[in-house]
């Protein structure tokens, strides 16, 4: 059996309240409620009720049903590369949802392949989008116009010259396939330091030594499966859509007032939302005027210690103008970088981020202003470029340029020259 209805709980059961450090609990309140549209009321406190079972009764806990799917037994690739044609790409992603950038990047990526002449196809591990929408008209209208059939995973999957794991719940499922050429893993983040130690991090990180070629979103990933799994990686880089994020039609603020804007993602620990705010009160103690916009999530109340505007979650068509209303961005990552720096760049906002590795594989000094991940070095940062106008615009112009000197159509071909290099290296293969 292929599929396994537990990683369908994975991503969508809400953090235990013990692993944040602030109680926000609004943050949790927003999860559950998007959690029960998901998935309804009857199934989704099923689901509660057996979590907290396993909590607080210290019931059995239904190990083989419900994680099965990790004793797969590993299985090598069987088929031999076709020497010639178009490739014949499997995905395997976890869930079709909208507002992931995850999958914002794969769909991107299986658009532009098929424009090269590649067959895709795309295999759920979790359940369709709902209601009586087609699966691709559903990616249409949330992420790109793709060609590639759409299924549920089950016991078959058509042959392949390279099948894609994109998730470490997918990886397990890509490891038992046998009727492909190569197996690959997309990798956009370091999955297993979004867990505390335990059974999720240790499943996580031992996908990195299934043997896959690792196609990774920048350096940082790639030089850490590298060193810590000897995993063969090829790395791609970001870039942005020029028809939704431009530095055109800015609009100020009346009476010189200074905006900031919070990349402000409370259930994903990985983005620093107790870190920001406790930046931006700071901020707002020492700046009482300036405006502070938290954007990620949907509109509701926090105890924040300064006025804040929530403009929700919002659709791609209005993040630019939005952007281009601020003067500064704080945006906070602890793992990989998101997509949204070079997204406020080309929108001429300045950015601030955390220091480290896992940025600055990607932003330097010259382009965003870095500082150290406590509140008041970032404070101290976002300060400076509000009361320093020249500093600011000369960040803003060279971040502008280093954004417009990336392109996606360029990161991608990357993506097809590692998919296709496995062709050529078994070219070189004697038989016989």
């Amino acid at each position: 059996m292929l599929r396994n209805k537990a990683f369908e709980e994975l991503r969508e059961f809400p953090t235990p309240p013990e692993r944040r450090s602030m109680s926000f609990n609004e943050s949790r309140f927003m999860t559950l409620m998007k959690f029960f549209r998901r998935n309804g009321l009857r199934y989704g406190m099923n689901v509660i009720a057996a979590n907290l079972a396993r909590k607080y009764s210290k019931l059995p806990v239904r190990v083989f049903t419900d994680f099965g799917l990790v004793l797969n037994e590993q299985r090598p690739a069987r088929l031999s590369a076709r020497q010639s044609g178009p490739l014949r790409i499997n995905w395997v992603v976890q869930g079709i949802g909208p507002g992931s950038g995850g999958l914002l990047n794969i769909f991107r990526t299986i658009q532009q392949l098929e424009a090269s002449g590649h067959e895709n196809r795309v295999y759920v591990l979790g359940r369709l989008p709902g209601g009586s929408t087609p699966p691709k008209e559903h990616i249409r209208k949330s992420y790109f116009p793709i060609n590639a059939e759409v299924e549920v995973l089950s016991d078959h999957m058509s042959d392949s010259d390279a099948l894609i794991a994109t998730s470490w719940p997918t990886a397990y499922v890509v490891r038992s396939v046998e009727n492909t050429a190569q197996k690959f893993y997309f990798v956009q983040d370091i999955e297993y330091m979004f867990h505390a130690p335990g059974s999720f991090y240790e499943l996580a990180r031992q996908t990195y030594r299934f043997g896959f070629q690792g196609i990774t979103l920048g350096s940082w990933i790639a030089d850490v499966l590298r060193r810590e799994f000897q995993m063969e990686c090829s790395a791609f880089g970001f870039s942005y859509d020029r028809d939704a994020y431009a530095n055109t039609g800015r609009r100020l603020l009346p009476e010189g007032k200074k905006r900031v804007l919070f990349y402000a993602r409370p259930e994903t620990e990985r983005r620093g939302f107790e870190l920001g705010v406790l930046a931006l009160s700071l901020v707002a103690k020492k700046m009482p005027d300036v405006e502070f916009v938290l954007v990620g999530f949907p509109r509701h109340s926090l105890d924040l210690p300064f006025p804040a505007i929530f403009p929700g979650v919002l659709p791609i068509s209005e993040l630019g103008p939005l952007y281009r209303s601020c003067d500064v961005a704080l945006v906070l990552s602890h793992t990989n970088l998101s997509m949204l720096p070079l997204e406020l760049m080309a929108c001429g906002c300045a950015v601030v981020s955390n220091e480290g590795a896992n940025v600055e594989w990607l932003l330097s000094d010259q382009v965003a202003q870095l500082a150290k991940p406590n509140p008041a070095s970032l404070a101290e940062a976002i300060i400076e470029l509000l009361q320093t106008d020249k500093l600011r615009l000369r960040k803003i112009e060279a971040a502008l340029a280093f954004a417009q000197s990336t392109n996606w159509t360029k990161e991608i071909r990357t993506i097809e020259s590692a998919l296709l290099a496995y062709r050529e290296e078994s070219r070189l293969v004697p038989h016989g």
